[in-house]
Parts: structure tokens; C-alpha cells; sequence
């Protein structure tokens, strides 16, 4: 009847640094969540409803309560006002603190009253008269200990005596001091007139129980183990009560001392220890006893109390193992250590002849306290457990969570207690601040959780026969029904989601309330699945105006604004209770995807408002909406628009492919002009996507986002596209000629509305892209292929849009824009639009100097890469950026421009390095002839810089240079010799086929090498620079009559030619030997008859081998092919060769060009000057006076 108070002596806990006992079934003082940052609402962006709680929770109670005020409510639970408090009882606990005076109450449905005691007073009123009036309030006197331990309370009991009889009172101290009125009504004159009894109890024993087994019999507990018999008796017209301690009697006169021995059960004692809990039997008709149990300790006793006035123990039977194993067995991560488990029995009820219900508790998790003086102390958890009892033993045959955990670090001391709603279905369990239910039969289970710190439960009342229980608070009494038939459909694959959507249901609808006494929370140990799916379901049906959770409104914006504000508390309602870490990203921004689509759609109808009210027309919305309504089947709408708001928000990203085909269509189908359809048909899109990205932006905290967002409906491909049409359809608009002033007029709307398109285009382009480059999206097989894809895309389109916005007189927004995303590249060019040279004449040349100060080498990489690209050279070295320049160079060679840089820093080994490189592969000749030049001085000017000695080996590379250039310059004046005849202006052409005519004639029957020398010669009129291949080819090709040098100088260019390929060069060198083998008349030569020796060798000396051999003669480093004789240069090139070596060349020109190489080695090989190549060799060594070798 009555809650416990906590143990006392050695089972004491007291809290660190005080003497105050600490009950481990304290119910934990109410866990406030932190601080969110707000949602914005319309022009501030939409801001979270809070639920501002008034802790005076008495002071709304005075205002009156209707009994149909609903608290609660959901398919399975409703949760109404009852009954107000008399305003006495309203009195002392507005004044109590629950932390320091305990309150006990109870709700007796069987008198119909209902009882609040405190250690001083105890109040009893007719629960029933609040209904129609003011009660009556009886009040009375509680005994007391004179030093009663802290937070203790009296036990109380009512004693029903029919309808026409009020009830009487039993109030039992906590040291076992008993006062009993037979009749309530003396509470209106003091309460003095009481019968006092005293139980017999030990040094440190305390009552812990005091229960009505029915309306005569009372049974109380104590710490030690002991029951008490009291009943109420009748006599002299007046009502007494008597009391004994439990135990066989005395008397010779007992029936039991009448039977035989061998016929009665030997004697069993009880055992000591704390009895938390007693449960009785109904007395059955004709029964002489009934059977009495109470939890003490770990173990159950058995009692049976006969209706003779005595009691036997039947049974005392440890059950602890079983119930640790059940426990364990149903929540694993119960502690496995039966210390760390700490299990208690705490409360008993039973539900038939054999089968039990028993709440149990034992110690989870630990949890630190803010405060580092307070000890550490373990939250209890809470389960239901069935028990069986069969004959000589117990079966657990069921274990149930309870959804509820308390911590004893902090509240006032409540003992749990049990309640069978309906026997066999529903049980309730009464906490300090809640009330949980729990269904027997399936998973089902919600609870009761009072929203003040200042409130708390005091009783509950089951109404017998009623699947309804009242719950006595210290601000009011509610009424509870339960509909069993919702709880038996109860599925656990659905019914866990159902039941958080509930919750978040209910703390949406009613939670706001003022009056409404009740917290709504999510139960301990949440399922995370079940709250997404609840959560999400929650969300969607806020969305589609589901009528269960939004109220129906004439005005739109009303009711949209509800709606919003229905969203900003499901979200705060999560946070609050801590559960969004338990939501995965993805349902996390189903939510936040939710909530922006609606303030979107919110933005839209206000806009749409603000066109009325201006008498503007608004036809591509209207349509658009239509079109869109009527593809689902719902164009039947009388207001398509309106419906749309109200059921279709979550589809607000379809409706955006219906305004850009109304565009495309807009001459036909909306009758109008493209002036009229895209300034709305871009305010739709504009208004849409920026107000879901800056809803999204300004709460990514409030929804714990993190960005990415997956697959986000604001930039789908779709999405883009049409945005990147609307951009282009704007451009072509504002672009187009205008006739006349109006149509110039009309232009000023869409003109304005460009840079937002851009800017939006450009959001959503990135807004992909950084989705597709997250590693959820990889796990996607086009993935990598749309990214790049799109990258590219977007890479070409930023300096069109950018461009496009500049020439229309944007051009802060083009560089803000350019900024915003990092796109050097395009703000270097748009800060060269104007005047680029001189700098300082730049219009943009504080721009300049300002994005190099803050991107530094990201924007200077694009901005000399602009001028080198641009031949804006002169630009670039202009400006004193030197230390940007040398890292652009060391990053970004370009040895043809950095040797400028180097030159003017006073590098010259690194610049003379550069234009050596650079001369290498100079296409003009005159700029290598300059490179070559510049870069041998600059290597020369390192010993005016104080350096010792230069590298001799670059030196020597610029004298070959400077004579490659030499050669160059000879040659191209020994061919324009062969146009002085000439008298007329001739065409380049005609100059390359004079100079060939008359310089290779002995090409005249060799068509591919003539075609290959009139290139060559183009090439050199032309100014550009030879390769040494190439100046080799020429200067063999070409008729050396009198110039046999220039075959010496072919193979000595080749010779010093370290940077050909080895086996191409050794191609090249046989391509001169044989020709020059066949340069003369070798036959003629050999012709004898009447030729003295001297003169033979003097024919021997003329000819082009001789030369040759006399130039090599005295060389030691002789590369392969330096030297040839006449059976190794017969070997002519492939023609897989020849289109390598000339890749311009047709398949018939290099056909041309083997056939002639053919035929120049078949000739050498007719000529077999095997011997003469000898007696060559050993005249040339016997004229330089070397001596023959082996």
C-alpha cells in the first residue's frame, strides 16, 4: 500500500561528504539536454519550438483543468486530467522539496479516497468529489519516531467499511507506532480520537511494508525479517484493532496441536533480512487459510495465514541464481560478476494460484557525476519477472524490460513499486517520476514521465475491471486507459518504430502545453532502427498534412508555419534526449531534407503572396503545379496549388523540371512572351534552391550533419541541367537586340536575376561534385566516371558563365563568384579584360596585387600561366613578385622564360643552363643564334660575380652551338647564291626549286631525296633551326663539287651529336659515307693506262673519301659510324624508319625516299671499292705520317 523508505542500519548508503542515507531505488532528478542552436524561421530561418517548462507545476493547476483535457494520447494509451487536488494537499506540496521531505500516497479504488502522508501529516480526500467540486479534506496527525531517519514516511492503509460507512485509517510509523481511526471523518475535528498500538519490534528493526490482505486483515514487514498480523475488529458498536507477529500460536487448544505428529510438517523458522515486498492471496470461499508471500532479500518465503489467527512458513526458498541467470540471459550485457550485478528484489504481486510477477533491478553501466565531490554510483536497471510455483520448486518462465532507469546519484528515495493493470495482459510500475506500462503478452510497453523537477508520483490506482489505472501527482490526478485490443496488435518488427513515432507524436502535440504535467522522452536503451524509421515516418506524415499530427487550417501560411514548427520540435525533441548520435547520416538528412523542402515551399507561397499583393501574375507557378499534379493523378484539385503545399512538399524537387519545359513551351502554351515566362519561371527555381541550401547551411549543427550531403535532391543531374538551361535562356534573352525602349524595359528582371542563377548553378555543380567524390558514393560503379564527367563540365562552363556575367555588367559578382570557388584561372583572366600593359594602367591592378596578398601561390600559378599563355611576358616580369615567380619556375619549368627571371635576379648559371637547354631545341634559327649568345655571356658573367673557375664543359657546349649556327648561316648563304641570276621577285616555292635545280642537281633521278632537300631548304629560307640530323642530310645531299668539306662537316656534327640516339645516328652517319663514296667518278679514277703513280694518288687526294678520311685521320674518339668503310654503309633504313624519322611524310613519299636509298647502295655496291677504301686509308696515314695499323 505503502512505499518503502530506505533500509536502515547496515544496508545504509550515504552519499560522499554527508550523513544522509541514500535509497538505491532513488529516482534520478530530470536530465536537462543542452542548448541546440536555434532553426531559423522565414526571415530569421525557422527557430526550434521550445517547450518552455514551468517548474511551479502547482500554478497552471490553479487555473482549472477540463476532465476531457487531454495530456497524452496514442493508439494503444490516452492520458487525461482527472481530478484536481483538495487545496490543502495543493498547499504542502507546493512548499515541499522532494530532495529533503519525503511524500508517500496512495490511490485507493476500492474506497474511492485517495491519501498523501508526510513524515507529520497525513491527508485523505474522496477523489471522486473533485469531479463536480471542491473535496473534502481529511487530515490527520501521523505518529513519529523522535529521531526518525531521513526521508522517512509513515505507512498508511484505509480500511473499507462498505458505501455508507466512510473508510477508516491505519498510519504505522517507521519504528512500528500505530494510530487507527475507524472512521475518517475525525480528521475534521483534529483526528485525536485514535486507538494507538505499537508493534513489538528490536533495537535498529524498522517496518518496511504495510499492505491490506482485505478490508479486516492488514499485514506489515520489517527490516529483520518479521510480519505482522493486524486486524480490524468490531466490538461494543466500536472498531479495534489487534495484532501479532507471524508464528503458530500458542494455545493447546489449536486444531494443528489436536492432530497427530506424524500428520503435521516439522517446524521451519524464518530466516532474517530486509522484506521488500508482501503479496496476499485472496481468501478463497469456504477456505480456513490463504497463502501470504513476501520477497525477503534474495529469497521468497511462503506463508500460510489461516483464518484461525495463526501463520506457518511453508516454504523460504533463495531464488537469486535463477533470476541472475534469467536476467542475464535476457540482457546480455548484464555484469557477469554477481557483485558488479547487485541484484534486488523489489516488489511482488501475484496473478493466479501458481504464478507470480516480481520486479527486479540490478546495477548497469557506470556513470560519472558532474561533480567531482560526489562518488560514482551505478544505474539500476529494471525487468519483470515471471515466476511459476510448482510444488517444491520455482520456474522463471519469462523476463521483460522495463523501460525505465534510474541513478542513485540523485533524487528523493522512491521505492519501485508493481501494479497488475488486468491480470495476465498489462502491468504498471510506479517511479519517483514516471509510471511505466508494460504488456505481458507481447513487447509492447510506454510510460508516464512527469515533466517538473518539482512534481513526482505519489500513488497509482488500478480501477478493478477497467483496463484504466489513476495516477496520484503531486500536481494533479490523471486518468490512464489503456485499449487492449491496439495493444494485442502490438508487432515488434513495426510496433518499436510506431512506438518512438508515438512518443515524438505526442511530445509534438501536447508537449508544448502548458498545463500538461507529463515529460515526453525516449525510453532507456532505445532501438536505433526504430527511432529512425519512427522519426522518419513522423517527418513524412508532417509533410503531407497528415491530420493525426497537423491541424487543419484555412490559412496556408498558418499552417505551414505549424508544420515547420511540428519539425523544429521532432528535432529538438531528439536532441533533448540525446539521441541523435544513435541516427545514421543518412536518416539524419532524410530529416533535415524534409525540413528544408518545407521552409522552401513555405518561401515559395510567401512569394507567391507578395505577386498577388502586387498584382503581378504568377501563370508559370499555376501551370507548372498543374502539370506536375496531373502526372500523379491529382489534377482534380480545385486549388492545385494550395494541394500541392499541403500534400506534395516532399516532392518540391519535381516540380522544377515542370518550369523549365513551360519555359521551352512558354510561346504556346502560357500564350505569353519569354520576357514574362523566365524572370518566374527563374524566381520558382531560385526561390526553391536558395532557400532549402541556406536552411540547410544555417542547421547542419542542429541535425549533426556532416557534409557531404548524400545524394542531396538540390543537385541532382536533372537538377543542374535545367538550372545551366535557365542560365543560357537568360543570357540569350537579355542579349538579344531590343526593338524598342519597352522590350529594353523588359530585360531588367531577367538581367538582375542572372547572377543568382550563376551563383545557384554553381552550388549545385560543387554540391555534386563533393558527393560524388565522398567514399559512400565510390561504392558505386559509374561513380568515378559521372565525377569526372562533371568536373570537366564544370571546368568549362566557369569562365563562359563568369564571362557571360562580366560583359552584362557583373563583374564583382563574376569575381566574387570566381573566388567563392577557388577558380584562379578565370580570375586571372577576368583582371586582364581591359588594358593589360603597362600594370599600374590595369583597372584591375589593386585586384591583382589584393588575390596574390591572400592566395598567394594558388592564384600566382594561374596568373603567370595566363601571361606565358597570353605573351603577356613583359606583363609578368613587370611586377615585383619575385619570390612567387621562383617558386612558379621551380614548380612549373619553363626554361625558354625563366632565364629571364634568372638573368635579372643574377643567376646566371641556372639562366646560361636555361638558354642552353633551350637552344637545343629552338625552332628559329635566329632565336637560337640569341639563346646561344646570351647564354655563353651569361655563363662568361659568372666570373665578374666572383666565381673561380666556370665549367668548361658548358662553354664547349655553346662554341658547338654558336658553330652549328654557323654552319647554318654558311649554307643558307651558299644556297641564296644559286638565286642571284635571278632577276624577277620570286615566291618562296619557286626559290626552294631554283636553289635545288642548281645546288642538288644530282638529285634530278632520285625524286624522294629531291622532295627531301627542297624541305629542307624551305625550312632553312624560312629561318628555322635544323636539327643535326637533319643538317647532315642536307649537307650531303646537296652537290658538293668543290665543297667535299661539307661532308667532313656532316660527320663532325654528327660526331658531336650526344643527344641523337645512337642507332639513329649511326643511320645518318651511313647515309653520308655512302655518299660520299659515290660522289665521284670512281671509275674514271681507276682507268690506269698511261697514269703515273703520283698522279693517281693525285687523283686519290681530290676525291670526297680522301677528304674525309684526312679529317678523322688524327681523331681518338670516334664514335660508331664516325668512320665507315664501304661494306657498312651499304645498309640502308627501314621504312617503319623513315615514317618515324619523318612522320609528315605520305606513304608514297617514303616509298620514294627507300627506293632512292636502294639505289644509292646498289651503286656503292657496283663500285666495290672495297680495295680502293684500303689503299684510301694507307695513303691518307702515310700523308699525316701516321703509321699503318693492324
Amino acid at each position: 500500500m505503502s512505499p518503502s523508505p530506505p533500509r536502515q542500519g547496515v544496508a545504509k548508503r550515504t552519499r560522499a561528504g554527508s550523513t544522509q542515507p541514500q535509497s538505491r531505488f532513488s529516482t534520478p532528478a530530470r536530465r536537462t539536454g543542452g542548448n541546440m542552436p536555434a532553426i531559423r524561421d522565414d526571415d530569421s530561418m525557422l527557430s526550434g519550438s521550445g517547450m518552455d517548462v514551468d517548474d511551479d507545476a502547482s500554478e497552471v493547476f490553479e487555473r482549472g483543468l477540463k476532465a476531457e483535457t487531454v495530456f497524452s494520447k496514442s493508439k494503444e494509451m490516452t492520458v487525461t486530467f482527472y481530478a484536481q487536488l483538495p487545496m490543502e494537499v495543493k498547499q504542502a506540496l507546493r512548499n515541499a522539496d522532494f530532495f529533503r521531505d519525503a511524500y508517500t500516497g496512495d490511490v485507493d479504488t476500492l474506497t474511492g479516497f485517495a491519501v498523501v502522508a508526510s513524515l507529520r501529516t497525513c491527508f485523505v480526500w474522496k477523489y471522486s468529489q473533485a469531479l463536480t467540486g471542491t473535496p473534502t479534506c481529511y487530515i490527520f496527525n501521523c505518529p513519529r519516531d523522535p529521531y526518525p531517519p531521513p526521508m522517512a514516511t509513515p505507512f498508511h492503509a484505509l480500511v473499507p467499511f462498505g458505501s455508507q460507512r466512510e473508510p477508516g485509517l491505519i498510519v504505522c510509523s517507521n519504528i512500528g507506532q500505530i494510530r487507527f481511526w475507524d472512521s475518517i471523518g475525525m480528521g475534521l475535528a483534529g483526528g485525536d480520537n485514535f486507538s494507538f498500538s505499537l508493534l513489538n519490534l528490536e533495537q535498529g528493526e524498522n517496518v518496511t511494508n504495510l499492505v491490506r490482505a482485505d478490508s479486516q486483515t492488514y499485514i506489515a514487514s520489517t527490516s529483520t525479517g518479521r510480519l505482522f498480523r493486524l486486524v480490524v475488529t468490531s466490538s461494543g458498536g466500536k472498531y479495534h484493532l489487534s495484532l501479532h507477529v507471524f508464528g503458530r500460536p500458542q494455545s493447546s487448544l489449536s486444531l494443528s496441536r489436536l492432530l497427530p505428529s506424524f500428520l503435521s510438517d516439522p517446524e521451519q523458522q524464518p530466516q532474517p533480512g530486509f522484506i521488500s515486498a508482501v503479496a496476499a492471496e485472496e481468501l478463497a470461499r469456504g477456505a480456513t487459510g490463504r497463502l501470504v508471500w513476501a520477497l525477503i532479500d534474495l529469497r521468497l518465503q511462503q506463508w500460510n495465514m489461516s483464518i484461525e489467527g495463526w501463520e506457518k512458513l511453508l516454504a523460504e526458498e533463495d531464488i537469486s541464481e535463477q533470476t541472475r541467470t534469467a536476467v542475464r540471459e535476457h540482457f546480455p550485457n548484464a555484469p557477469q560478476s554477481d557483485v558488479e550485478l547487485d541484484l534486488e528484489l523489489l516488489d511482488l504481486k501475484l496473478q493466479g494460484s501458481h504464478d507470480m510477477v516480481m520486479l527486479v533491478s540490478w546495477a548497469g553501466q557506470e556513470e560519472e557525476e558532474a561533480s567531482t565531490e560526489l562518488a560514482t554510483h551505478p544505474r539500476r536497471m529494471y525487468a519483470i519477472v515471471y515466476l511459476r510455483h510448482l510444488p517444491g520448486a520455482f520456474t522463471v518462465t519469462k523476463v521483460q524490460a522495463v523501460p525505465y532507469q534510474s541513478t542513485s546519484s540523485s533524487g528523493a528515495p522512491m521505492h519501485p513499486r508493481l501494479q497488475i493493470v488486468v491480470p495476465a495482459k498489462l502491468v504498471a510500475i510506479q517511479f519517483g517520476d514516471a509510471v511505466t506500462i508494460c504488456s505481458q503478452e507481447n513487447e509492447y510497453m510506454d510510460r508516464l514521465e512527469l515533466k517538473s523537477a518539482m512534481d513526482r508520483t505519489l500513488g497509482v490506482g488500478v480501477v478493478q475491471g477497467e483496463s484504466e489505472f489513476l495516477v496520484l501527482a503531486a500536481a494533479t490526478m490523471m486518468k490512464t486507459a489503456i485499449d487492449l485490443d491496439e495493444v494485442d496488435k502490438f508487432h515488434p518488427e513495426t510496433g518499436r518504430a510506431n512506438l518512438i513515432k508515438s512518443t515524438m507524436t505526442k511530445a509534438i502535440l501536447y508537449g508544448s502545453l502548458p498545463e500538461n504535467p507529463l515529460h515526453f522522452s525516449f525510453p532507456p536503451e532505445i532501438d536505433e532502427e526504430a527511432l529512425m524509421a519512427g522519426a522518419e515516418q513522423l517527418s513524412e506524415a508532417i509533410l503531407e498534412s497528415d491530420t493525426e499530427v497537423v491541424r487543419a487550417h484555412h490559412d496556408l501560411h498558418a499552417q505551414m508555419t505549424g508544420r515547420k514548427e511540428r519539425l523544429s520540435f521532432l528535432i529538438k525533441f531528439i536532441n533533448d534526449n540525446s539521441a541523435l548520435t544513435k541516427m545514421s547520416q543518412r536518416s539524419r538528412q532524410t530529416l533535415a531534407a524534409d525540413a528544408e523542402k518545407l521552409y522552401a515551399a513555405h518561401q515559395l507561397w510567401l512569394r507567391h503572396n507578395d505577386a498577388l499583393r502586387a498584382g503581378h501574375s504568377d501563370r508559370v507557378l499555376y501551370e507548372a503545379v498543374y502539370r506536375y499534379m496531373s502526372t500523379l493523378g491529382e489534377g482534380h484539385h480545385e486549388d492545385c496549388l494550395r494541394a500541392f503545399l499541403r500534400l506534395r512538399v516532399r516532392d518540391l524537387g519535381g516540380l522544377l523540371p515542370q518550369v523549365a519545359e513551360l519555359v521551352r513551351r512558354s510561346s504556346s502554351e502560357l500564350g505569353g512572351k519569354l520576357t514574362e515566362a523566365i524572370p518566374q519561371a527563374n524566381q520558382i527555381v531560385l526561390t526553391i534552391l536558395q532557400s532549402a541550401q541556406s536552411y540547410r547551411e544555417y542547421n547542419l549543427g542542429v541535425y549533426g550533419i556532416t557534409l557531404p550531403m548524400i545524394d542531396p535532391w538540390t543537385s541532382q543531374p536533372d537538377i543542374i541541367d535545367l538550372v545551366d538551361e535557365l542560365f543560357n535562356a537568360t543570357t540569350q534573352l537579355v542579349e538579344a537586340p531590343s526593338g524598342d525602349s519597352e522590350s529594353a524595359e523588359s530585360k531588367k528582371v531577367p538581367r538582375q536575376q542572372l547572377p543568382e542563377l550563376a551563383a545557384c548553378l554553381f552550388q549545385c555543380i560543387q554540391e555534386r561534385l563533393d558527393w560524388l567524390s565522398s567514399p559512400i558514393a565510390a561504392e558505386r560503379t559509374t561513380t568515378e566516371r559521372d565525377r569526372s564527367q562533371l568536373d570537366d563540365r564544370f571546368r568549362q562552363l566557369r569562365p563562359e558563365v563568369l564571362e557571360i556575367l562580366r560583359r552584362n555588367g557583373f563583374a564583382n559578382e563574376a569575381f566574387k563568384l570566381a573566388e567563392d570557388y577557388h577558380d584562379f584561372r578565370s580570375l586571372a583572366s577576368l583582371c586582364h579584360k581591359g588594358k593589360v600593359y603597362p600594370p599600374d594602367e590595369n583597372p584591375n591592378a589593386a585586384r591583382i596585387e589584393t588575390y596574390i596578398d591572400k592566395f598567394k601561390e594558388a592564384f600566382t600559378t594561374e596568373l603567370y600561366q595566363w601571361y606565358i599563355e597570353h605573351g603577356e611576358l613583359r606583363t609578368m616580369f613587370a611586377q615585383d613578385h619575385s619570390e612567387y615567380l621562383d617558386t612558379f619556375f621551380a614548380e612549373h619549368p619553363h626554361p625558354g622564360i625563366s632565364w629571364i627571371h634568372d638573368l635579372g635576379r643574377g643567376r646566371y648559371a641556372l639562366a646560361s643552363q636555361a638558354l642552353l637547354t633551350e637552344a637545343e631545341h629552338a625552332p628559329e634559327l635566329v632565336s637560337k643564334h640569341l639563346m646561344l649568345s646570351i647564354g655563353k655571356l651569361s655563363h662568361l658573367a659568372q666570373l665578374h660575380e666572383g666565381t673561380k673557375a666556370i665549367n668548361q664543359d658548358v662553354l664547349d657546349a655553346f662554341h658547338d652551338g654558336l658553330d652549328f649556327v654557323s654552319v647554318h648561316e654558311t649554307l643558307i648563304e651558299d644556297l641564296k647564291s644559286a638565286l642571284a641570276s635571278v632577276r624577277s621577285r620570286q615566291s618562296l616555292e619557286m626559290q626552294v626549286e631554283t636553289i635545288t635545280q642548281k645546288r642538288a642537281g644530282n638529285l634530278s633521278n632520285r625524286k624522294g631525296l629531291y622532295n627531301v632537300f627542297k624541305f629542307f631548304v624551305r625550312q632553312l629560307l624560312q629561318g628555322k633551326a635544323l636539327s643535326v640530323e637533319d643538317m647532315a642530310e642536307v649537307l650531303s645531299l646537296k652537290d658538293n663539287y668543290g665543297k667535299v668539306e661539307d661532308y667532313v662537316t656532316a660527320l663532325h656534327l654528327l660526331a658531336r651529336a650526344e643527344n641523337v640516339p645512337s642507332s639513329r645516328r649511326l643511320s645518318v652517319f651511313k647515309n653520308v659515307w655512302r655518299r660520299i663514296y659515290i660522289h665521284d667518278d670512281w671509275n674514271l679514277i681507276r682507268q690506269t693506262t698511261g697514269v703515273s703513280d703520283q698522279e693517281l694518288n693525285q687523283r686519290l687526294r681530290s676525291t670526297a673519301l680522301y677528304a674525309a678520311l684526312q679529317a678523322i685521320a688524327h681523331k681518338r674518339n670516334r664514335p660508331e659510324g664516325y668512320k665507315l668503310p664501304p661494306t657498312a654503309a651499304l645498309d640502308v633504313p627501314p621504312e617503319d624508319e623513315l615514317a618515324l624519322r619523318w612522320p609528315s611524310l605520305s606513304p608514297e613519299e617514303a616509298v620514294a625516299i627507300a627506293r632512292d636509298y636502294q639505289r644509292d647502295s646498289r651503286t656503292l655496291q657496283d663500285l666495290d671499292l672495297d680495295g680502293i677504301y684500303y689503299s684510301m686509308e694507307e695513303l691518307v696515314n702515310a700523308d699525316e705520317g701516321i703509321p699503318d695499323g693492324p
